[in-house]
């Protein structure tokens, strides 16, 4: 029986042909990492992407590259991913995300010294050419351990991808949730749900280069997209206790009133503002009618992306 694969790295791509050789170089050359999987899922990109992840792994063991009929979106594509793992960790990240070399490793031994099923770090957008971060390694970093990982999420930032997560707990919470594009938001709070604790590092585990059409660019998807995952987190979970209901009420809220206050005219007169207000001082139970108010906007909307079917 061949050696399952220690970490599984789950890569969505679409359109990075500028990105991939430096990506891929930083991948492929994780230090620490006895039997590493590689799975590389295409959402059918029309320029050179998938030829470059096929000449670069050439002759590399533990590799799947997926291409697809057609495109749906990466909420879809890393579900796709994450469905085919074998490791016993899976690490996810987008196609123009670079990894510092020994990022890996270093998650993962902080894993084995807390025994958290999730590790976070940080990301930090260089602003520089891929070809500048191929070689980063991490600097010295600290770390902070919460056995209880919806708090631990819910009240701190976990939302770029590289985070090392037990493969048991993706498969538990069925990767992200599809009714959110962006899967930043969704993929940690639904692993929060089953994770035994959660590990956030002070270290860059990410390094974002020059951003050329990122979707983070796109204020109101992501406004969309973070209301969507703890909307339906919400729905989906009426059994989660009252302390942690009231605090996705807050996200909930949060997240529309940052959505009126870039599209409304007169943003400090409405109806958000105020709830917006409230959820923060008064930290009141989720209000149905108008959660169900919220959403309706939210879906009414014709210019975000959506998962397609």
């Amino acid at each position: 029986m061949s050696e399952r694969p220690d970490v599984s790295f789950v890569m969505t791509v679409y359109n990075k042909e500028y990105y991939l050789p430096s990506v891929l170089k930083a991948l492929l050359g994780q230090t620490g990492l006895k039997n590493p999987e590689y799975i590389f899922v295409d959402d059918v990109s029309s320029d050179k992407s998938v030829d470059i992840i096929r000449r670069m792994t050439a002759g590399v063991k533990n590799v799947t590259i997926v291409t697809n009929p057609y495109n749906r979106g990466i909420s879809a594509r890393i579900n796709q991913g994450i469905a085919l793992a074998k490791g016993e960790w899976i690490r996810m990240l987008d196609s123009d995300d670079i990894f510092p070399l020994d990022s890996t490793e270093k998650m993962l031994k902080t894993a084995q010294e807390t025994g958290a099923e999730m590790i976070y770090g940080c990301f930090t957008k260089t602003g520089k050419e891929p070809q500048e971060l191929e070689s980063c390694k991490l600097e010295n970093f600290t770390y902070t351990y919460n056995p209880d990982a919806l708090s631990g999420v819910l009240n701190g930032k976990f939302t770029r991808m590289g985070q090392l997560i037990k493969n048991e707990v993706l498969q538990k919470a069925e990767g992200a949730d599809e009714r959110a594009f962006i899967q930043d938001e969704s993929i940690p709070l639904r692993a929060a749900l089953f994770a035994k604790g959660v590990v956030k590092m002070t270290a860059n585990v990410v390094l974002v280069p020059k951003e050329i059409g990122n979707f983070s660019g796109d204020k109101i998807q992501l406004d969309h997209d973070r209301f969507m995952a703890y909307y339906w987190t919400l729905k989906d979970h009426p059994e989660l206790p009252e302390n942690i209901r009231k605090k996705m009420y807050e996200r909930i809220v949060s997240a529309y009133w940052k959505f009126i206050r870039k599209t409304s005219k007169a943003p400090w007169l409405s109806t958000a503002f105020v709830r917006y207000i409230d959820s923060k001082l008064r930290h009141p139970l989720p209000d149905e009618k108008f959660l169900d108010k919220m959403y309706k906007h939210f879906s009414s909307l014709t210019t975000v992306r959506r998962i397609k079917p």
